[in-house]
C-alpha cells in the first residue's frame, strides 16, 4: 500500500514539474515572436528589366535609375 501511495505522489510531482516546464518555454516562445525581426527592405525595380530587386543589391545609375545587373546597367547606358 505504501508503494502504491509513493507511485501517486511520484506521478503528481513529475506532472506538476512537466506543467510548469511547459508553460516556462510557452512564455519563453511568446516573447520571442513578439520581439521585431529584421525590418523589411525597399524593393527597387530594374529600369532594364522591370524585376524587382532589394535596394542594398541593386546597382544603381548616376542618374538615379536601379539595375539588377552590370548588364543591364550598361545596356541602359547605351541607348
Amino acid at each position: 500500500m505504501k508503494l502504491l501511495i509513493w507511485m501517486v505522489i511520484g506521478f503528481a510531482v513529475v506532472t506538476w514539474i512537466m506543467r510548469v516546464k511547459s508553460g516556462l518555454s510557452k512564455a519563453h516562445r511568446d516573447s520571442r515572436e513578439k520581439t521585431p525581426g529584421k525590418a523589411a527592405e525597399a524593393m527597387l525595380q530594374c529600369a532594364r528589366c522591370g524585376m524587382h530587386i532589394p535596394a542594398s543589391e541593386a546597382l544603381i545609375n548616376a542618374d538615379g535609375s536601379a539595375f539588377c545587373s552590370e548588364e543591364h546597367r550598361a545596356q541602359h547606358d547605351v541607348r
